[in-house]
């Protein structure tokens, strides 16, 4: 979230200053805000429609207020105040009205619970698709129809397109609108659909766009920043094992300068190409703060879009009054991106197979941290076994060595296994299985611990067996793991074997 002092000048030309720093601040990234149920609170377009239309898609995003059973979207009426067109929901039904008596509409597609919904309309009055359209929510298509207005003209006037209305005051809106774009074509693929579904302002291909709206708004309608689909539409994020990259698209913040890009590590800039500004970050340096809860570990850092401005102001923080010049904190003025991983991972592989005459190779992957079950050749733990040669090929009752390991630079963490169990194929969950580790305690009377420096792995063995079910089948070991925080002396890495039944 990034706090800005923003002022709107209600006039018929607007002159922006020059830019004097570098910025994540978009030209229309605006949403309005409708809080109460008011008729003097609408939004219009600063032009009409600019030519006639015979086929559309609107697209939009819409926030209702829970409990608001009806909401009028968009409206659009000549200078006689003749319905022509309107775009409203009723409880969960979304309604395309077209004139004053001719509506089409979609049952139980839509709710309304306080939640960002994309919504895409389409229709055509001519052509092959001629009387066909439909509703498209978040992407998935929910109504298609047919026949429904064919050789229909939606012809310009003199008047706005509204907002937050219709022509019955029963459908005033309640809720946060955002992105609304009317394009004079009608689009019919998932893939069209989905390049709406980015948060677009200022569309040159659009016949009225979202910067048309932007100085529109009537009564009590708030213009306030709007940055939970903007980011989303423009922001990448990738969380690998040891580092995250946090990747912007350079179109989308035409005011970035990024070579002042940074975290919060000032030290820590970013690199930049043709398209991107990107930064990556080790989970354990630049500043990174880790926040553990009963299932997660939480990587953030913020994206500072000027890491040689100080927003910080000499002037008392006043929350209380009516405004405020007090200090600016660099959560205020950046972008918060964060990585989050289970603590409870797994991985499994073909561990070894009894010595017979056959034996089979499988080996599934890794899960969202680069959690690896290695095994040795002994108890020293020096010689790792090689890819090829897995399963290792031993006699029943002799030794396997185990380490369960996280990899990478983690050392602000700690591991424990919870549990292993051993089955006969891939499937941790079969039915033939038998426990060696299971509530972080040895289940296998032959289990045995032994000692590592390093509090990101855990090394054990066990005496080999096989299953009298099958034999000769490869036993399979899948290891799940608890990872901690290092350096907390109450956790279950920590305890350890003290938690265990003597």
């Amino acid at each position: 979230m990034i706090l800005g002092v923003l002022f709107l000048a209600l006039a018929d030309s607007v002159c922006s200053a020059a830019v004097q720093r570098s910025t994540v601040e978009a030209d229309h990234n605006w949403k309005m805000v409708w809080s109460r149920v008011d008729e003097r609170d609408f939004v219009q377009s600063s032009g009409p429609l600019i030519h006639d239309v015979n086929a559309f898609t609107i697209s939009l995003w819409v926030k209702d207020l829970k409990g608001n059973g009806y909401s009028g979207y968009l409206y659009y009426k000549n200078s006689k105040n003749d319905f022509l067109l309107g775009i409203y929901r009723y409880s969960t039904n979304l309604y395309l009205q077209l004139d004053r008596g001719s509506t089409v509409s979609c049952s139980g597609c839509i709710s309304y619970d306080s939640s960002w919904k994309h919504i895409v309309v389409t229709w055509s009055g001519n052509g092959a698709s001629n009387g066909m359209g439909a509703f498209w929510v978040n992407g998935k298509k929910i109504h298609e129809f047919s026949n429904f207005r064919k050789n229909h003209v939606i012809y310009s006037h003199a008047g706005p397109v509204y907002l937050g209305m219709l022509n019955s005051h029963h459908y005033r809106f309640k809720g946060e609108l955002a992105y609304v774009n009317m394009y004079a074509v009608n689009i019919s693929t998932t893939e069209q659909v989905m390049q709406l579904s980015r948060a677009s302002t200022d569309d040159p291909a659009a016949l009225m766009s979202w910067a048309d709206f932007v100085q529109g708004a009537h009564g009590e309608v708030a213009l306030v920043q709007e940055f939970d689909i903007y980011t989303s539409s423009y922001i990448d994020l990738e969380c690998r094992a040891t580092n995250m990259t946090v990747y912007l698209t350079r179109s989308a913040f035409p005011h970035l300068i990024p070579e002042r890009v940074g975290l919060i590590d000032r030290g820590c800039g970013a690199e930049y190409n043709e398209t991107h500004v990107y930064i990556t970050t080790n989970l354990d340096q630049c500043k990174t703060k880790i926040t553990y809860t009963n299932t997660t570990a939480e990587y953030s850092n913020y994206i500072i879009p000027d890491i040689f401005w100080d927003p910080a102001n000499s002037s008392d923080a006043t929350p209380n009054a009516v405004i405020n010049r007090g200090r600016l904190h660099v959560e205020d003025t950046s972008l918060k991106f964060h990585c989050t991983y289970p603590l409870l991972s797994h991985d499994t592989i073909p561990a070894y197979a009894v010595k017979t005459s056959n034996f089979d190779i499988h080996e599934t992957g890794h899960r969202e941290i680069d959690f690896k079950i290695e095994l040795y050749h002994d108890a020293n733990y020096t010689q790792q076994l090689k890819k090829h040669e897995y399963p290792l090929r031993v006699d029943t009752g002799e030794r396997v060595y185990v380490k369960a390991v996280v990899h990478g630079d983690n050392s602000r963490m700690a591991v424990w296994v919870d549990r292993c169990v051993a089955t006969p194929n891939p499937d941790p969950e079969a039915v033939t299985k038998h426990n060696l580790i299971l509530n972080g305690c040895p289940s296998d009377e032959t289990i045995q611990y032994h000692n590592s420096t390093r509090k990101v792995e855990q090394r054990f063995s066990f005496e080999s067996f096989r299953f009298n079910s099958v034999p000769s089948a490869v036993v399979y070991l899948h290891c799940y793991i608890d990872v901690c925080r290092a350096d907390n002396e109450e956790s279950r890495c920590s305890k350890g074997l003290d938690l265990c039944p003597q």
